[in-house]
């Protein structure tokens, strides 16, 4: 119980932590829904005709694990490759349909998930409150432990180990319930290690909306990704124009002396991109004195500044080089 359970609400967290990068943030908090919306079909479909699940309860709880294994692993790839755009939902009906079908999709890995759930508290209802503080304890492992792997891990790697906690889960269930044969509990297992291989991994299986800033920045000739970083706070990705370089000073006066020298640009999640200007740490470029954003350094003395998304830290940069007192950077 406490494996599945973690298994679930892992996969929760790392749906989060995808669906932001996918569309945008604010579609990552469907997923608590969804999470709520697969545990109580589950539950009514267990009240509507379960109870030959129940007599058959070894098998019914080790299948449930399974199936949620190998739903985690393919319903996610699955609502990927519907061609669904949040920007055409004014118009196009069709789009409601295909977010209808992402979200069924995404909710079904919690319909067997909490499949197991329900059997077991059904099953062992005289011992119910073990069986929820088992559940209990392992949601709140799944929780934290995703937190930690999102720090160490891309999310398509640690998707792989909500599939393999699933499958593990569903192999000691075998063997604990005493189903036959008792080496059939490998099966499980074996299964496990299949999908966790046969699942992408690197960050090129994600495919972000086209209309995201990241995959129009690719699109430009010479483009090229630096680097990438990952966090359970965002995916950072640092990209060099070469041939046509970034040049982003918003507010600049004509009568600045000098250009932007040329930057990186930083995205999180793939958009919001902010620059990283390059300079020789001992004079700040000319430019970020002729930003309408250097006025108030104009009329302050030695100010404190407050710097609300900090991005790739040209806005500090503009602080320091107009002599502030103290700068606090805040990310969003």
């Amino acid at each position: 119980m406490a494996l599945i359970s973690a298994a679930a609400l892992a996969y929760e967290v790392l749906l989060m932590r995808l669906l932001a990068i996918l569309q945008w943030h604010h579609f990552a908090y469907m997923i608590v829904s969804l999470a709520l919306l697969g545990y109580g079909a589950s539950g009514s479909l267990l009240a509507l005709g379960g109870g030959r699940l129940v007599t058959r309860f070894p098998a019914a709880f080790t299948a449930s694990a399974m199936l949620f294994s190998t739903s985690a692993a393919g319903c996610f790839f699955l609502a990927q490759a519907l061609p669904f755009n949040a920007l055409e939902l004014p118009w196009d009906p069709w789009q409601l349909a295909r977010l209808a079908g992402i979200f069924l999709l995404l909710a079904l890995p919690f319909l067997f998930a909490g499949g197991c759930v329900c059997l077991a508290l059904e099953r062992y209802r005289y011992g119910a409150h073990r069986v929820y503080a088992w559940d209990i304890v392992g949601a709140g492992a799944g929780s934290l432990g995703a937190l930690g792997l999102l720090y160490l891990l891309p999310p398509l790697v640690a998707l792989k180990g909500v599939v393999l906690l699933g499958t593990l889960a569903a192999a000691w269930a075998w063997r604990g319930l005493g189903l036959a044969p008792r080496w059939g509990a490998a099966f499980p297992l074996a299964l496990g290690a299949a999908l966790a291989a046969l699942l992408p991994a690197g960050s090129g299986a994600l495919r972000p909306s086209e209309f995201k800033e990241l995959p129009q920045l690719l699109q430009v000739q010479g483009v090229r990704m630096l680097e990438e970083r990952w966090s359970p706070l965002g995916w950072l990705t640092v990209l060099e124009s070469p041939r046509v370089p970034f040049r982003h000073a918003p507010g600049l006066s004509l009568h600045a002396p000098a250009e932007p020298p040329a930057q990186l640009g930083l995205l999180t999640d793939g958009e919001g991109m902010s620059p990283i200007v390059g300079h020789d740490g001992r004079s700040p470029p000319a430019y970020l004195g002729y930003l309408t954003s250097a006025l108030p350094y104009s009329l302050l003395s030695r100010p404190r500044v407050l710097v609300l998304g900090a991005g790739g830290g040209a806005e500090v940069l503009q602080a320091l080089a107009h002599g502030a007192e103290t700068v606090d950077a805040v990310e969003l």
